[in-house]
């Protein structure tokens, strides 16, 4: 698939709303944050996945040069080794980088270590971004943004048209409507649905499955409540949809996001729950077996449709001493004119609600009922809690799920062990009220 982002209608589009953005002056007369002196470069660990990503951020830091005159020195990391290495920076209080790729999962970690964004950032400006990614990316404790929001995430059903068709079936609505077209689906070494197993992923599906069978991850008072029935019904159905109804493959608990999506996109599974990225490498004859034949739906619910509403952002590393050229970087890369090139790139979603009204009018077809649905299912989205040591509970959360996925225990038991260690964890990190 050719690159729909141009160096020239990146430009073209984004210098007027560049200088309207700011709230601060332009790099030109920018002092960098206590420098001293003018700016004339500045550091970037920004995330990749794929192989446009390189040339993605090539053509936008580009563009930020020749606008600004500053040089962004920028280095390229996957999801998990970026958060990593991030970690690590920022417990050493590092300077090497400027600017920081990060995400809404991760953030509760980083709220001591970047720089709030209040003082760069008009509240009338942040008026326009999905409230769901500025609430996810506060520290509740300060009320201080962390980090801006590049785009939403939230997933949708992607079922096989030509499958479903033929079955006379419909996207499942509902958990019991997911086993029974599942089921229907399953055989002759095909299954009906694919998910993720391990690590992040696997807590991914957990929240929401959590979410949609009426629980919470922690009360008003940060007690632990993933192990009550709420949480045993979510951790037991998503184990019965591997173990017992057998209608997902037996080695999902060793699929992470690129295996969970290639059960779909090779033809081997009728649906999956996938992120908008998908929409995008699905439709790419050259990386998907099913790109003429597939549709999307809402994900399936329960007591409640609630999903996640995540988000990937940037930030500014709080002991940076070019904070205020950082600052201008973000701005640069979340005008509107570029989220429309983001979205024509990589179909991610646009993080303003302005823009992603833009993206839905322009849509046809079946693009714009996607678009549609997962507006809705992003208005309605949650995060899991913000509050100091979370961090380490999702480690403790993942371990439990893989173990109840495999049979190694019962869905009650790891969830109640991993509630007895997540509130020892909450204990020593202050959050208990």
């Amino acid at each position: 698939m050719p690159s729909a982002l141009s160096r020239r209608r990146f430009l073209g589009g984004s210098i007027a709303l560049f200088a309207g953005a700011s709230a601060v002056p332009l790099l030109s007369a920018c002092g960098g944050g206590g420098s001293g002196g003018n700016v004339t470069e500045i550091n970037a660990l920004l995330i990749t996945g794929g192989d446009r990503y390189p040339k993605y951020w090539e053509t936008v830091t580009n563009a930020f040069t020749q606008q600004t005159g500053v040089t962004v020195n920028y280095d390229l990391l996957q999801f998990t080794p970026l958060t990593s290495k991030e970690i690590t920076l920022a417990a050493a209080r590092s300077t090497q980088y400027d600017v920081y790729s990060t995400h809404t999962a991760q953030i509760g970690a980083f709220f001591p270590h970047f720089e709030p964004l209040n003082n760069y950032f008009g509240a009338s400006d942040l008026e326009d971004f999905f409230p769901v990614a500025i609430k996810y990316l506060t520290n509740p404790a300060s009320g201080e943004l962390a980090a801006i929001p590049r785009n939403m995430d939230s997933r949708t059903q992607y079922y096989r048209t030509d499958l479903y068709e033929r079955s006379s079936l419909q996207p499942a609505k509902t958990w019991d409507e997911l086993i029974d077209v599942s089921q229907k689906l399953t055989g002759g070494g095909q299954f009906g649905l694919v998910l993720p197993g391990q690590g992040d992923p696997a807590q991914r599906q957990f929240a929401d499955f959590l979410w949609q069978a009426g629980g919470e991850w922690l009360d008003d008072s940060n007690n632990v409540t993933f192990n009550s029935p709420e949480g045993v019904e979510a951790l037991t159905f998503y184990r019965d949809l591997i173990k017992r109804f057998q209608v997902v493959p037996g080695d999902a608990v060793t699929y992470g996001w690129n295996e969970n999506s290639a059960g779909f996109s090779n033809g081997t599974c009728a649906a999956v729950f996938d992120w908008p990225g998908a929409y995008a490498s699905l439709g790419d004859p050259s990386l998907s077996k099913v790109s003429d034949t597939f549709g999307t739906a809402p994900l399936a619910s329960h007591k409640t449709a609630v999903s996640c509403a995540i988000s990937h952002a940037l930030a500014i590393n709080k002991y940076s001493r070019k904070k205020d050229a950082a600052a201008e970087f973000l701005k640069f890369t979340v005008t509107p004119q570029a989220l429309l090139d983001q979205y024509a790139e990589f179909k991610n979603y646009p993080s303003r609600m302005s823009t992603a009204e833009e993206v839905i009018a322009k849509a046809q077809g079946k693009e714009q009922q996607w678009l549609t649905d997962l507006r809705t299912t992003i208005q309605n989205g949650r995060e899991w809690p913000k509050v100091p040591g979370f961090d380490k509970v999702s480690t403790v959360v993942q371990t439990a799920v893989q173990n109840a996925l495999s049979d190694q225990m019962s869905p009650k038991v790891a969830l109640d062990g991993a509630a007895q260690e997540s509130t020892r964890i909450l204990q020593q990190a202050g959050a208990l009220r």
